[in-house]
């Protein structure tokens, strides 16, 4: 009976220890994280992951076959690498394509491809310990990694745009990335920018002052030229990383820390930088992803509102992120599995577009030359009566 009891003892001892051991685990998960995606040497070190060629195809993961739509949509993925061993991707990792054609194009970029033609490069992308360190090694995984872009975007435009207008797309990393875009292009493309979308990036509003000067925020559902900007979150979630830590360009050259500045946040449902929060029933769908669904995604409408505050965007979905061991600092550092936004964001571009067009149908006014011309041949004194 003794031995029974020791037996019973010794075996409520042990599984008190795996759950201590657990729970431990679970509250360290941020460091246990950092730990396992630290590439354990400089960015110097070693070879870099071999550069993409943008006049070959298999250097984009979506290329369209026959361009149907009036419009294109230049798309930057998120953080889809999920290892040390570099700190920066390869471009041919079987898994990050996976990810896109599982994950992204159905879930992120479908509500743009609806209604443009998408193009979707592959790049470098700074993998995540890039995110989780201030070092001059995660600023250069992030200066190498838009490197790319830039180089994908020069390429895009030459080969394949054809003149059309564009939108430019990006989530995560590859809103940054878009984010300099926009400050670097030129005038007579920035013509054809439909709306640039630059979704869960922490960017103060005094940045893109300084860096977008002619490309403002938007503040109507169907305004152009303009960019969408968004940090979502939760009210339970830590947001210490957007809008202390998370790192952004800055006016001169390199990166800095956001440092507590206000964020730029475009409210999604209502498509103003300020004013009344959007409510449930103005959500037009949540997406999540579904094997069961012809789309591989279901919506359910009214899922969440949104509102604007302190320069995050406070939602009522909590996100759910594709890597699950991921910790609660830095759980926003990857792509959901939820898209809040789905059904808005694919009515907000069609609708943009249309407006472009619209408006690129009006005649243009008349120059200062011809206005000049025209007051004075219709002045009394330059024609006296008779």
């Amino acid at each position: 009976m003794a031995a029974r009891g020791r037996l019973i003892i010794t075996i409520v001892v042990g599984v008190g220890v795996i759950i201590a051991g657990a729970i431990g685990a679970l509250a360290s998960r941020d460091n246990l994280i950092r730990y396992t995606l630290n590439p354990d040497r400089s960015f110097g070190e070693g070879a870099q992951p071999t550069a993409p060629d943008y006049e070959r195809a298999t250097s984009w993961a979506e290329l369209p076959k026959a361009v149907s739509k009036p419009a294109d949509v230049f798309f930057i993925t998120p953080t889809l690498y999920f290892s040390g061993e570099y700190w920066n991707a390869p471009v041919n990792s079987g898994a990050v394509r996976e990810r896109i054609h599982r994950i992204i194009k159905p879930l992120y970029a479908a509500p743009f491809s609806n209604a443009a033609n998408l193009f979707v490069p592959l790049y470098r992308q700074a993998a995540p310990y890039a995110f989780m360190t201030s070092s001059e090694d995660g600023r250069e995984a992030r200066e190498l990694a838009y490197g790319d872009v830039a180089k994908a975007f020069a390429a895009f435009l030459a080969k394949h745009n054809k003149g059309r207008p564009f939108i430019v797309a990006g989530y995560g990393q590859g809103a940054l990335y878009g984010m300099r875009l926009i400050a670097e292009m030129r005038a007579e493309d920035r013509a054809r920018l439909i709306a640039a979308y630059l979704l869960e990036v922490a960017i103060p509003r005094e940045v893109l002052k300084a860096m977008t000067t002619a490309t403002p925020l938007c503040d109507s559902p169907d305004q152009t030229g303009c960019l969408i900007v968004w940090h979502s979150s939760t009210q339970l979630a830590r947001g210490d990383l957007p809008r202390q830590n998370a790192m952004v360009w800055k006016p001169g050259g390199g990166l800095e820390a956001t440092r507590g500045r206000e964020l730029a946040c475009v409210n999604p449902l209502t498509w103003t930088v300020s004013g009344r929060a959007g409510s449930h029933d103005m959500n037009l769908g949540s997406a999540e992803l579904s094997e069961f669904s012809e789309s591989s995604v279901v919506l359910t409408r009214a899922a969440t509102s949104a509102d604007c505050w302190n320069g995050l965007l406070f939602v009522d979905v909590a996100p759910d992120p594709i890597f699950l061991w991921t910790g609660p600092r830095y759980r926003e550092l990857f792509p959901s599995s939820v898209n809040p936004f789905f059904g808005d964001i694919k009515d907000n571009v069609a609708r943009r577009i249309e407006s472009f067009a619209a408006q690129a149908s009006l005649p243009s006014p008349p120059d200062s030359e011809n206005i000049g011309t025209e007051s004075t041949a219709l002045s009394p004194e330059a024609n006296p009566a008779p």
